[in-house]
């Protein structure tokens, strides 16, 4: 028996300006290359007997099968439904019965599918029609994402993709069909949305009749109730109607006020009584309706399903609050023959023959293949999810900083997952960066200190690996830099240029100062003590400096791009730091120091996550050193910390034996080795050498520390994104 295709292609005709032989061969093409079995199913819903003959010289090519629909003219829903009915792939495509898109990209669709999506809606990304057309479509799903909070972009967009348990448990009807999407997540099915590149767009170019507009009008009112209240339906006329009532009652109590008081006209001469009356009846009768469906929904909740169950495990441990445990006899043995053979005979070999024989065990199955994939839209909370439960996560894994760093510096990701089935096994983040200084390479995380591979196991980790240096091979790139943190299995070419530092924190904020060096802790008084005293046995000046949590990013970057220009490095533009703050909200805190008399001394940008907080971005001015600001603003942070609940403190990466390790380890820090690993792909490929300690850098580097401010902030905003 033939093996059933993988992927069914559902094309419904319903016009004579379909082109069937053109759809079949293109996208049965791009299938086949790349290496998908396929079958063509074609739903006439109409006169169909000019595509006779072409469907005939089809079908001598392709899989294909022909559904007609007795009369015509049913709508597309019915006509999807009927081609799924027919369509025997576990995976479904649906396309227009012209090249809409790119052939090569369906592809995209059922590598979404195959990668555990249920349904894929497409994007169509740049449109090619005309601006009034886009302009109407751009409005129709800015208005759905606006009323159902929902993502997608491209709604009108005639190819999507599905699994055919998406459409047996998900009823469109009418014109539904073009939300299939967000009725499948409303369901619960898993739903992404792809880019494809636009080819060709037939239809109506303009304006269209009135009744299309109302028609959709009516679309948006009937997805939104059946996606929002079809189990509530009181909030639904509940809403409209205390709203009825809300304006007509105070309308109907005023003229009945009048009338009681001074006024002796009938109160039926008063058309804003008699409107005001109509609202409030109408208000009630709308919330009447809703308790009436709100009883039908109770009565029949026991065959509603609006759920889908993704996995179903049955545990066979023991509940710790379950001691006893029944016994489960075992099986009786057979019982002998009444007659039993003389051990010599020949039936009695047989039955003792039979009484020893051993059933061979089955061999254990192969592990199931590992497949490694870019991330899919949708999966951003997945992937953040792992992240957190891994032990070796870190802030700068999260997909957050993925997005920010995308839409800051237009680096293009290239997340991958490896998984087991639907299992997750590990994530390697990696944007593609291209730079003058180092070249085209894949980086995990730019911007970061930390990144690399998050895996269970070392075949999951050798599996990411092996896709990053083919990916790395693909896009052409010179080696694939790996920050991690902590030392990962296998031998790599690493860089032995950084250190980090890291301390577990005091349950007691007081605590914190008796850990800090006695020579950081006389700096620490010193800035912190509103007046002179005698400190560690000497008369010092004590300034009095103020640290709070309110800090803003102006400040910060002010204070930052003054030390990077001091440094002698570009600094990151204004617009990235207000990309942090804007992502993660209170997870990213501002700690600034102030002078007595207002002014912001120095200014700390940290992250908080899990357990951790991270003092990342920092910078002061360059006049007080002698305050002791920068050790006072690094002890406070560490007592906000402990007080916060935050159990370990990051301070981050520095060039081993620069000043900046110099000053943390004078914080009473130890310095830890950073694994930074490589995988060198291109042909000559070599550790990079562009970084501060590089002799060849002073120059430019004494260069840049004598450039006017303005000129070096607007420089190093362009200079950074290609220094990742």
């Amino acid at each position: 028996m033939s093996q059933a295709p993988l992927v069914s292609v559902v094309v419904a005709i319903a016009s004579p300006e379909g082109q069937p032989r053109v759809v079949v061969d293109a996208f049965g093409k791009a299938l086949v290359d790349g290496g998908y079995r396929c079958e063509f199913v074609v739903v006439l819903d109409g006169p169909g007997t000019r595509f006779e003959q072409e469907l005939r010289e089809v079908s001598a090519r392709w899989p294909l099968r022909i559904v007609r629909l007795e009369g015509g003219g049913l709508g597309e829903s019915i006509a999807l439904s009927a081609g799924v009915a027919k369509a025997t792939g576990d995976l479904v495509v649906n396309v227009p019965p012209y090249v809409q898109i790119e052939p090569e990209d369906v592809l995209k669709v059922v590598k979404a599918l195959e990668a555990g999506a249920d349904c894929v809606a497409t994007w169509r990304h740049s449109r090619i029609d005309p601006w009034l057309n886009q302009l109407q479509s751009r409005l129709f799903n800015i208005v759905l994402r606006f009323i159902m909070n929902m993502p997608f972009h491209d709604l009108n967009s005639g190819t999507r993709g599905f699994r055919r348990q998406v459409l047996e448990e998900v009823a469109v009807y009418g014109e539904l069909y073009r939300f299939l999407p967000v009725l499948a997540r409303r369901q619960g099915f898993r739903v992404v949305e792809v880019r494809v590149r636009h080819r060709e767009e037939k239809g109506r170019a303009g304006f269209y009749g009135i009744g299309v507009y109302l028609r959709r009008l009516l679309d948006i009112l009937a997805i939104t109730f059946l996606t929002r209240f079809t189990q509530r339906p009181l909030r639904f006329f509940g809403y409209l109607g205390f709203g009825a009532i809300a304006i007509g009652l105070p309308i109907a109590l005023y003229y009945l006020y009048f009338r009681l008081g001074e006024a002796k006209e009938s109160l039926s001469d008063k058309p804003g009584f008699v409107i005001g009356a109509i609202l409030a009846a109408f208000g009630v009768q709308l919330i009447g309706f809703g308790l009436v469906g709100e009883i039908i929904i109770f009565t029949q909740a026991p065959n509603l399903r609006d759920f889908k169950v993704e996995e179903h495990i049955e545990g066979g441990a023991e509940s710790p609050d379950h001691k006893a445990v029944e016994f489960v006899p075992p099986p009786p043995e057979p019982a002998l023959p009444d007659a039993v053979p003389l051990p010599d005979s020949p039936a009695a070999n047989g039955v003792v023959a039979a009484a020893l024989a051993v059933v061979p065990a089955e061999p254990a199955a192969p592990p199931p293949e590992l497949r490694v994939r870019e991330i899919l839209p949708g999966e951003d909370s997945r992937w953040d999810s792992y992240v957190s439960r891994h032990p070796l996560g870190t802030f700068f894994h999260r997909t957050g900083w993925a997005r920010v760093v995308a839409e800051r510096f237009r680096h293009h990701p290239h997340h991958l997952v490896v998984e087991e089935g639907r299992r997750w096994l590990g994530v390697l983040p990696l944007f593609l960066t291209k730079s003058p200084f180092l070249g085209k390479n894949l980086v995990s995380v730019p911007y970061s200190v930390y990144g690399g591979v998050l895996a269970d196991d070392e075949r999951a980790q050798n599996a990411l690996l092996a896709r990053a240096e083919s990916l790395g091979r693909e896009l052409g790139v010179g080696y694939v830099e790996l920050r991690h943190l902590e030392a990962r299995p296998g031998e790599r070419p690493r860089s032995p240029l950084y250190v980090t530092f890291r301390c577990d924190l005091p349950e007691d904020p007081a605590e914190v100062m008796a850990r800090i060096p006695k020579k950081a802790r006389a700096e620490v008084r010193c800035a912190r003590d509103p007046q002179a005293a005698a400190i560690e046995g000497k008369r010092r000046e004590t300034f009095g400096i103020r640290v709070t949590p309110d800090g803003s990013v102006d400040e910060l970057f002010d204070l930052f791009a003054e030390n990077k220009r001091r440094l002698g490095s570009p600094a990151l533009p204004r617009a990235w730091f207000r990309g942090l703050a804007e992502e993660f909200g209170k997870a990213a805190v501002i700690h600034r120091a102030t002078a007595p008399n207002g002014r912001t001394l120095a200014a700390v940008m940290s992250f908080c996550w899990k357990d951790t907080v991270y003092a990342y971005y920092s910078g002061s001015h360059n006049d007080v050193n002698v305050t002791g600001v920068n050790n006072w603003i690094y002890c406070a942070i560490m007592e906000w910390a402990v007080e916060q609940g935050y159990r370990r403190f990051d301070f981050g990466r520095s060039r081993a034996d620069s000043g900046p390790a110099k000053f943390k380890k004078n914080m009473g820090f130890t310095a830890e080795p950073l694994h930074y690993e490589y995988l060198l792909v291109g042909p000559g490929a070599k550790l990079p050498d562009f970084h501060p300690s590089n002799p060849k850098l002073d120059l430019p580097r004494r260069l840049w520390s004598r450039m006017p401010m303005f000129l070096c902030n607007g420089l190093g905003a362009r200079l950074s994104r290609f220094i990742p």
